[in-house]
């Protein structure tokens, strides 16, 4: 069942620009890999066999949305999505995809 929005009518501007963050797959495969579990920049580029810049760029984008965290150990820059929330919306879009594909 649907849930309903209730108060004033949300920044609708915000709203897509999100969306439009998340609508890029290479984002999104990043997404889900932080999913699974922390990993530096480095862990992340070889995972996903990109550049280590163009690795950096897509995190500093979904740090700008507050999308993905990051901590320091040591020396290194962990990555992280621990917010229950988004993990919910991916969580539902991927459900979502897979109902449009069958």
């Amino acid at each position: 069942m649907a849930t309903r929005i209730s108060g004033e009518l949300p920044n609708i501007i915000k709203i897509s620009r999100l969306f439009k963050v998340l609508g890029n797959p290479k984002r999104l495969q990043l997404i889900y890999l932080l999913i699974q579990k922390s990993m530096s920049v480095s862990e992340i580029s070889s995972a996903l066999k990109w550049e280590q810049s163009g690795v950096s760029h897509q995190l500093q984008l979904l740090r700008k949305y507050n999308l993905v965290q990051q901590h320091r150990h040591g020396k290194v820059v962990i990555y992280h999505l621990d917010d229950p929330k988004v993990m919910t919306l991916i969580a539902d879009a991927l459900s979502h995809a897979e109902d449009i594909v069958k």
